[in-house]
């Protein structure tokens, strides 16, 4: 039988009500002025941040306008010069080294002289109609020229927009300074001002090519940053034309160039980085700055302080007021109370628990009052009925505060049929109950903490645990014995199911409710039963969902098998980890091999491509002992042969899919990825390298790179497109990207290669 241990008395520390209205005031007040306070200095700090980056903003604005006024200097000087008789007399002979003072005139003018030759590195007057070039590394023949070729297709670009001059960054490396190619090249590499002279004439013959020393902006912009500040320059293609700190680069993001915006990233340290970024109309250079620091300089103003010592005074004034309207209520009914009682306030006793207590006394008169309201308790604690407040009322007027265990468990105990056919009617259970709750009473012989009740067409039993006896010894004893006493009384079987156990007494409904969920765990075609409540239990803890099964089944059908692994070893790993019970380990296994088999026979496969019959396999996974042992039979008996004959099977097509790329990269106008044309024929990326190499012996960025040459050459041949428009159309930023490309795979240049057809 049940036996119902009381739990020795505890005596419980308590504090007098009005220090508890007290303690909950102050603490209002500390989480008050703190909130306050941290508002405060939290809306300073963002204050002091956005003006800094105000600052930012203006400085990256005045670095940029100065590089701005350097170039527009340079660019009204050499606009001016052009006018100069003594260049116009160079441009317009063929002056030879007889006129040395005309050639040195001239190579002043170039020079920028004392107004901008700090801002010049090289200059180079190229004239087609004397077919010279007077720079400065002296005058020679244009037909010496290592790099006419750069030069003919910066004409051919005039041509063709007509514009006279401009701005021109070329990513390219400077010569060997002691090589033979050093004197007869034209530096042409960074920042390069190109005029195209007689500026008056319609049709000009001739080049100034100012490269520009970036050096000098360098330095200028260098002298313009505060401390922690960071600068960076780019062109308009995005290529780095130099930077303050080889870091700063790697925290740019290209694609937030907002003029008016500032956006930060954080550096290796994990400190926060402000950036702004600013573009210039000139070469379409784009200035990054960027602030380092992420010191915030606090100081306190003296109307804020004041402001903020008034409004935490009112607060405490406030709170005197709000203690005084909550504690004289109490404080009136305890002094009514202690005019007609001689049951007083002791010191140091909570309020109210005196007034419960002298509410109780009122009670206590009725026992059978008392019994019925506990029973009444312990129901509308099982449903849920209850705050905490009301609980503890209830606590202290039935007197149950001192008697509240450490430790309990609930137990819910139902009737079962021995024939499923003919369940209990619920007058008869309730008798039945009724009775075997009198027998639990009289069987115990002491009064619990909570008496057993009828709830829910079942006995809800409230189990105290004091460790004097085995806790599972002592159920297990009393449900042979119950089981024994319904079967032999009333022909019924039991089913018992019961609740972790718990220490706090409000959570006796989470408690009741694990009881039930306990329940349904238990063995009903055998009979009677007594069942734990277990977290894992019938809980859906994982599930192989239908993104997954996608996921696995898209592998096997495109032969990879290195995804095909990671679905099936993820999977297992979270089975592994997460410590699943087997019951609900089964499901997902079976799903897994079902969505594996469903693969096989929608492909048109067959399932006897698996190393063992169907049938075989599906007992390895309902008696498996051994999860990474199912994990590995799996791999190697279902993926590894359905792998296998796919590759086969993709082997097989290898020619009509090289003419499927083929046609894929024609319709692109080799516009496309390896990933792309991956994705878009439903391959993997490793199987269209494969292909290619196998049936062209080349890798996929070489493939098109031809495709690209081959298509180009028949633009310049049967087209008048210009250079710039065939690049345009090959997806190429500017034209200098493709002029590179095509004299490095090519040896010419387009402009040649055309020149040379026609010739031809």
């Amino acid at each position: 039988m049940f036996k119902f241990k009381k739990f020795s008395e505890l005596p419980l520390r308590r504090i007098a009500y009005k220090y508890k209205v007290l303690i909950g005031i102050t603490l209002f007040l500390i989480v008050a002025v703190v909130s306050f306070g941290t508002i405060f200095i939290k809306s300073y700090i963002d204050r002091n941040r956005d003006l800094r980056n105000a600052e930012l903003v203006k400085d990256a604005e005045n670095m940029l306008n100065s590089i701005e006024n350097s170039l527009i200097t340079v660019h009204k000087y050499y606009l001016a010069s052009e006018n100069n008789t003594k260049l116009r007399y160079v441009v317009e002979n063929d002056v030879d080294y007889s006129k040395v003072s005309s050639i040195t005139d001239a190579g002043d003018i170039l020079d920028g002289g004392n107004i901008v030759s700090d801002y010049v590195a090289n200059y180079s007057l190229v004239n087609f109609k004397t077919d010279t070039v007077l720079g400065t590394k002296g005058k020679y023949d244009i037909k010496e020229v290592k790099n006419l070729g750069e030069l003919t297709d910066l004409y051919d670009a005039y041509k063709e927009t007509y514009t006279k001059n401009l701005w021109v960054y070329i990513d390219g490396a400077e010569p060997d300074k002691y090589s033979k190619e050093y004197r007869t090249t034209v530096p042409l590499y960074g920042l390069n001002l190109v005029l195209f002279v007689p500026f008056s004439e319609v049709t000009p013959y001739a080049l100034e090519v100012i490269n520009v020393d970036m050096s000098q902006i360098t330095s200028d912009i260098r002298k313009q940053l505060g401390d922690n500040q960071q600068a960076a320059l780019y062109t308009a293609d995005g290529k780095l034309i130099f930077s303050t700190d080889k870091e700063f680069p790697e925290q740019i993001n290209m694609e937030k160039t907002d003029t008016n915006a500032i956006y930060s990233t954080k550096n290796d340290d994990g400190k926060r980085v402000y950036i702004s970024a600013k573009t210039s109309s000139i070469a379409g250079l784009t200035l990054y700055v960027a602030n380092y620091s992420d010191r915030i300089e606090l100081f306190v103003n003296a109307y804020y302080l004041i402001a903020f010592l008034l409004i935490v005074l009112l607060l405490f004034f406030g709170a005197t007021i709000l203690f005084n309207s909550i504690y004289k209520p109490i404080q009136t009914a305890i002094g009514e109370i202690e005019k007609s009682s001689d049951y007083k306030l002791r010191p140091g006793e909570d309020e109210l628990q005196y007034l419960t207590d002298s509410v109780k006394k009122l009670d206590s008169k009725n026992i059978s009052l008392i019994s019925h309201t506990t029973a009444l308790f312990a129901t509308r604690i099982y449903r849920n009925e209850l705050t905490n407040t009301e609980i503890d009322q209830y606590l202290y007027r039935l007197s149950l505060s001192s008697r509240i265990p450490s430790f309990y468990r609930i137990l819910s105990f139902v009737l079962r049929s021995t024939d499923d056919d003919s369940p209990v009617s619920s007058d008869r259970d309730k008798s039945i109950c009724n009775q075997i709750i009198d027998r639990i009473t009289e069987d115990c012989g002491m009064k619990e903490f909570l008496p057993p009740v009828y709830y829910a067409r079942s006995i809800v039993i409230f189990i105290s645990c004091d460790g004097k006896e085995t806790e599972k010894e002592l159920i297990e004893k009393n449900y042979n014995y119950m089981t024994q006493y319904v079967y032999n009384t009333f022909g019924l079987n039991i089913g018992i199911g019961i609740s972790s156990e718990y220490s706090d007494i409000y959570s006796i409904n989470k408690a009741y409710l694990e009881s039930v969920q306990a329940l349904h765990y238990g063995k009903i075609d055998i009979g009677s039963y007594l069942s734990y409540y277990r977290m894992d239990a019938g809980m859906d803890q994982i599930s192989f969902d239908s993104d997954i099964e996608e996921k696995l089944r898209r592998a096997l059908r495109r032969g990879d098998k290195e995804e095909a692994y990671s679905v099936v070893d993820g999977l297992f790993e979270k089975l592994i980890t997460m410590d699943v019970s087997r019951d609900n380990c089964v499901p997902v296994l079976l799903q897994l091999v079902n969505g594996i088999v469903l693969e096989v026979q929608t492909s048109g496969i067959g399932t006897s491509v698996f190393r063992e019959e169907l049938r075989q396999i599906y007992p390895v996974i309902l008696d498996y002992n051994d999860l990474n042992r199912v994990r590995k039979y799996i791999k190697f008996n279902m993926i590894d042969p359905i792998i296998y004959h796919q590759n086969n099977v993709l082997d097989s097509q290898s020619a009509n899919i090289m003419t499927a790329i083929e046609k894929l990269v024609e319709d692109k106008d080799g516009n496309i990825t390896l990933n792309e044309c991956a994705e878009s024929l439903g391959y993997h990326t490793s199987y269209i390298w494969r292909i290619l190499k196998e049936e062209k012996n080349l890798t996929f960025t070489e493939y098109v790179d031809k495709y690209k040459i081959k298509y180009a050459k028949k633009l310049l041949s049967e087209t008048d497109m210009t250079v710039g428009a065939i690049a345009e159309k090959l997806n190429y930023t500017n034209s200098q990207n493709f002029i590179r490309f095509f004299n490095k795979m090519e040896g010419v240049t387009p402009g040649k290669y055309r020149q040379a057809l026609k010739e031809a």
